[in-house]
């Protein structure tokens, strides 16, 4: 493997024989593997990126950018977007963006929300998308989240009442469960892959009705990123 967008440690794949994985630790969307040596190896997923189980023998996968072989088995990274990065770390160090993760939702529980958004004046929707408030809330999971908490994504995140940041931490929640279940097969498909089905109730489905007044869905931009949400089900 050598130096690239995603592989950011030169050599990495002369540094890494011989060595073995003893632990896959998740955070947000970032990957730690402590390594028999010491040294930790960390694996970002970006946007659209995954790690896929194949054979040591199995071609060269389209988007693939990096793989750990060992023996007849191969985990394949593959990458679209180019926005993952995988980088090798000396023992007791990490990268900068995964020292500052702020709590995991399904690691550390979602009890200190209200404190997090209390900072911030940003519209709510934009917050939760800063992993240094809420580790792994990407855009999709923003979205059904404040649909299902019935909350516009535009408000100022420090102007929600405890009562809505607590319907606010059951969206957020449900839409991991419900995104989890979705995910119990050999690999990950992200609703972005050609031919992929979109099993979410709002998120891509602009003028589509809404699952529970069958308003149609309006889409708008929010920090570069799409949001999605039914107007009606605010009022």
């Amino acid at each position: 493997m050598s130096p690239s967008r995603v592989v950011r440690t030169p050599s990495l794949g002369r540094k890494l024989v011989g060595r073995r994985v003893i632990a896959v630790e998740r955070r947000g969307k970032w990957l730690r593997m402590p390594l028999d040596d010491g040294r930790v190896l960390f694996s970002h997923l970006g946007m659209t990126g995954k790690w896929v189980r194949r054979t040591e023998a199995t071609p060269k996968l389209p988007y693939e950018r990096a793989r750990l072989d060992a023996g007849k088995t191969s985990v394949r990274y593959l990458d679209p977007r180019l926005f993952g990065r995988l980088e090798l770390f000396a023992k007791g160090t990490a990268p900068t963006a995964f020292d500052e993760l702020g709590p995991d939702p399904l690691v550390d529980g979602l009890a200190g929300l209200g404190a997090a958004l209390l900072r911030t004046r940003r519209p709510v929707k934009v917050a939760l998308l800063d992993q240094t408030l809420l580790a792994g809330i990407g855009n999709i999971q923003a979205t059904e989240a404040l649909w299902r908490a019935k909350l516009d994504p535009r408000r100022a995140a420090n102007q929600l009442e405890p009562s809505e940041v607590k319907r606010l931490a059951r969206g957020i929640d449900a839409t991991l469960a419900y995104t989890l279940s979705l995910s119990d097969g050999d690999e990950l498909t992200y609703v972005e892959e050609a031919g992929a089905d979109n099993p979410f109730r709002v998120y891509g489905k602009a003028g589509e009705p809404c699952p529970r007044c069958k308003t149609p869905i309006t889409r708008f931009v929010q920090a570069g990123r799409s949001t999605f949400v039914c107007l009606h089900c605010l009022a």
